[in-house]
């Protein structure tokens, strides 16, 4: 691997775990789920992380039951590791998020609520 990209690499994954990501248990509530989904989507935007990290950055914040699932089931499922699928593949075991549209993140005030003394 080029030293450049190993050198970005570091910065990304020092930006992110410096953001204080959520963790996600697995636990059905969705807007435990979507908060936490919306929480790395904002951290990968604000952290300008790249796509080939986000897989792996994000599940190193899942823990407990989601954990389990993930290292016994969700891995094995997404051979292709992109952040599109991998919200798939979690969506689909915990709870769908209704949104506004494609990508959109399910709007609830608790959400906000939950999250209005995080600084990024």
């Amino acid at each position: 691997m080029d030293p450049a990209q190993v050198a970005e690499d570091q910065r990304s994954i020092t930006s992110f775990y410096k953001s204080q990501p959520l963790l996600f248990d697995g636990t059905r509530r969705i807007v435990s789920l979507a908060a936490w989904l919306y929480d790395t989507e904002l951290i990968f935007r604000t952290s300008h992380i790249v796509e080939r990290l986000q897989v792996s950055l994000a599940s190193r914040c899942l823990v407990a039951n989601a954990r389990l699932w993930w290292m016994t089931h969700g891995e094995r499922a997404l051979p292709d590791r992109t952040w599109a699928h991998f919200r798939a593949l979690v969506i689909a075991r915990y709870g769908l998020i209704p949104g506004e549209g494609a990508g959109e993140p399910y709007r609830d005030p608790e959400i906000y609520r939950d999250m209005q003394h995080r600084r990024y």
